[in-house]
C-alpha cells in the first residue's frame, strides 16, 4: 500500500526524512522556481524517477487543492505506538512530552497541530485509528511535513492509553476555557501529555474528568475561545517555556 504526498516544502521533507517513494509526479503546466528545483534536486539525491504528467490528472490523484504541482507516491508509514513514544523520551534524557488528540475532524487543524508538535520537541503523537481526520495528504500538506519528522501513534482507545500514561507517571493536562488556572501559572514541567478536543466542543467530559490539570488562557478580544490548533499550539509551548525556565536555574 502506497501513500501520497502532495506540496512542495512536504515532498522535500518526506525525501530528506529517507521514507521510500516510488515515483514523483510533476503537473506539466508547473512553472520553473526555485522550490520546484529544490524538490527535484530532492528527487534525485534520493534516485526517485520523476515524471510529467497532466495537472488534471495530478489533482485528481492528490485529492486536494494544495498540491503545488507536486505529488510523491511514497511506501505506507510506519505507525509508532506509546511505548515507543516514552522510549524516545528515555534515549533523549528528557521527561516526556506527548500531544493527544481527541477526535480531531479537520486534517488542517489536524496538519497544523502536527507542525507545532513538532516544533516543540515532542516525543510523540497520539490519536485514535478512528472518529477522526486521517493523516490525509491535506493533513501532511498542512504540517509542512512535519509529519516526517514525528512519532506518531494510532490507537485503539484513548481512554485506555491516558490511563496507563498516568501510570507510568505523566500528567494528562488540557485547555479549558472555564478552568480557575492560568496555564502561565500552572506547574507544567515534568513528564507532560497535552490532550486536544474536538473543533466543536473540546476534550469530552470523560477526557475532561480524567485529566490531572486544566488550565485557560487570558482573553482580550470579544471571541471567549481558541480553535483546537491554537490552543493546543499554545499549550505545547508554555510546556517548552517553563522548562526552559527550569533548566536555566
Amino acid at each position: 500500500m502506497t501513500d501520497w504526498i502532495g506540496g512542495r516544502r512536504p515532498v522535500v521533507e518526506v525525501l530528506v526524512a529517507g521514507r521510500p517513494a516510488r515515483r514523483l509526479l510533476v503537473a506539466q503546466s508547473a512553472r520553473p522556481s526555485p522550490e520546484l528545483k529544490e524538490v527535484l534536486a530532492a528527487a534525485r539525491a534520493a534516485s526517485v524517477p520523476v515524471e510529467r504528467i497532466d495537472g488534471d490528472r495530478l489533482a485528481r490523484l492528490a485529492g486536494f487543492d494544495g498540491h503545488q504541482g507536486v505529488l510523491l507516491e511514497v511506501e505506507g508509514r510506519r505507525w509508532s505506538d506509546p511505548v515507543e513514544v516514552l522510549g524516545h523520551a528515555t534515549a533523549a534524557q528528557h521527561d516526556p512530552l506527548i500531544l493527544i488528540l481527541e477526535h480531531l475532524q479537520d486534517p488542517i487543524n489536524f496538519g497544523a497541530l502536527l507542525r507545532s508538535a513538532e516544533a516543540a520537541g515532542v516525543d510523540g503523537v497520539i490519536f485514535p485509528e478512528r472518529g477522526a481526520a486521517p493523516l490525509s495528504a491535506a493533513a501532511v500538506k498542512a504540517s509542512a511535513g512535519a509529519s516526517e519528522h514525528l512519532l506518531l501513534a494510532r490507537v485503539d482507545s484513548l481512554g485506555e492509553i491516558m490511563r496507563d500514561l498516568q501510570s507510568w507517571g505523566v500528567r494528562l493536562v488540557a485547555a479549558d476555557q472555564e478552568a480557575p488556572l492560568e496555564a502561565c501559572d500552572a506547574y507544567l514541567t515534568g513528564p507532560i501529555a497535552i490532550v486536544v478536543g474536538s473543533e466543536g466542543s473540546g476534550v469530552s467530559g470523560a477526557t475532561r474528568r480524567r485529566c490531572d490539570l486544566l488550565v485557560r488562557f487570558p482573553m482580550a478580544g470579544h471571541v471567549a475561545s481558541l480553535n483546537a490548533a491554537t490552543a493546543g499550539a499554545l499549550l505545547l509551548f508554555e510546556v517548552v517555556r517553563q522548562r526552559s525556565v527550569a533548566a536555566r536555574g
